[in-house]
């Protein structure tokens, strides 16, 4: 563990969470993945009351697929800084260290079952990020990765045809329209519940807009990362000018 670095912080004090950068790329990742689940369940569920309502939205197949190809380009690029972001910054090569899956995630990951069920008082000491946010982490950026090498696939769909057999071109159609599917059940179902409408949560979390959280959150939800920013204990009430110390 790392010495404490700050003075005991109040409940409610700010504690930095996310840089500018990390918030624009999370905003940039939730507007191309929103965009591009809606036109892709447009033509996933084009023979459904959703799909055609989607591509009357969208202004029919044609604008339909020059939007999805736009974001698909835009997600490719929303990727690729990331990728940046991590092997050329201090800051996302840290990041990323600590998004790496750890044996103790597993043990964590059984105590927070636990507690759960009522059979722990209370929830794991967790670090800087959970294994429910490392399990996002990576859903979604294994997801991303493999919705773009499918969706190329699709997209010249002419020139790889020439090299690979007409199975190989139906089996892609389908895992990518099922792995959109999932991804999108994985970030507006499960994350949203997660971040934004999980107990102590409802109805927003606003770490995603001010890159902040308070000392008290960061202390019940990260206590590990919290003891090493300020030690072992809790945030202290702010006393008042001349009142008991």
């Amino acid at each position: 563990m790392t010495e404490p670095l700050r003075q005991r912080p109040t409940p409610n004090q700010p504690v930095p969470r996310f840089t500018r950068s990390e918030l624009a790329q999370h905003w940039a990742l939730l507007v191309t993945l929103t965009v591009l689940a809606l036109t892709g369940l447009a033509l996933f569920a084009h023979g459904t009351w959703v799909g055609r309502l989607l591509l009357a939205l969208e202004g029919g197949l044609a604008s339909r697929g020059i939007l999805h190809r736009i974001f698909a380009v835009a997600l490719m690029l929303v990727v690729v800084w990331h990728l940046l972001y991590i092997l050329f910054t201090e800051r996302g090569h840290r990041q990323f260290l600590a998004m790496l899956p750890h044996r103790r995630d597993l043990a964590d990951l059984a105590e927070l079952l636990a507690y759960y069920r009522g059979r722990c008082p209370e929830p794991p000491a967790f670090g800087r990020f959970t294994p429910l946010q490392k399990l996002q982490y990576w859903g979604a950026g294994i997801g991303s990765v493999m919705m773009i090498a499918t969706g190329l696939v699709l997209w010249f769909h002419t020139k790889t045809m020439a090299l690979l057999p007409k199975w190989v071109i139906d089996v892609t159609t389908i895992v990518h329209g099922y792995e959109g599917l999932i991804l999108f059940m994985l970030l507006f179902g499960w994350h949203l519940y997660i971040v934004h409408l999980s107990p102590g949560n409802c109805p927003l979390q606003r770490t995603f807009l001010t890159g902040t959280i308070s000392a008290e959150r960061l202390f019940q939800e990260h206590r590990r990362e919290y003891e090493e920013l300020f030690g072992p204990h809790e945030p202290a009430e702010q006393t008042q000018p001349g009142g008991p110390q």
